[in-house]
């Protein structure tokens, strides 16, 4: 840090002539014995404050790290994506209604039919009133039934390429 000089100057801190002054490598200024001690130590505060600085810092890094999901763009990330869920979710259930709806109703439907095609058939055997054309009848009426339940509704699932969720960019 500091080297031995001879020839006579002042000191940088008190200005006085001294026989023997020491200069700073850092700096390149001369001290006295007692004035380059005092300097030593500025610098040994110097270098404190710069450690102390870099532990503050790395703190904050710390906190920072874990408070990742806190921030106010990462919430807004994690609000996006609810709400994004919520809106496929509410339209995947649109949809599921929209399917079964006619497929309950065109069973309730099927199912009045066949009520009142049981009620017949019933009357027929009590009366016992019937002869093949009646038995034709009613075995082309049940089989128009069970058409009905097999046949699939005239129904369809289409995707539309517009976008009801908008799309996220991160710039910057």
């Amino acid at each position: 840090m500091a080297t031995s000089a001879t020839t006579s100057k002042q000191c940088f801190i008190c200005g006085k002539d001294k026989a023997t002054l020491y200069q700073c490598e850092g700096c390149s200024e001369k001290f006295c014995f007692a004035d380059l001690l005092k300097h030593r130590q500025e610098n040994v505060l110097e270098l404190e404050n710069i450690v102390t600085d870099c532990d503050t810092f790395q703190q904050n890094i710390s906190e920072q790290e874990k408070d990742l999901y806190h921030r106010s763009l990462v919430k807004q990330v994690n609000e996006w994506e609810r709400d994004s869920i919520t809106k496929i979710k509410q339209t995947a259930e649109d949809c599921r209604q929209k399917l079964i709806k006619p497929t309950d109703d065109n069973i309730a439907e099927i199912k009045k039919k066949l009520n009142q095609f049981i009620t017949d058939l019933r009357k027929i055997r009590d009366d016992d009133d019937f002869h093949e054309i009646h038995l034709n009848k009613l075995r082309m009426f049940l089989e128009e039934l069970k058409k009905e339940l097999e046949q699939p509704l005239n129904v369809s699932i289409l995707e539309e390429r517009t976008s009801f969720i908008n799309k996220i960019l991160i710039s910057g």
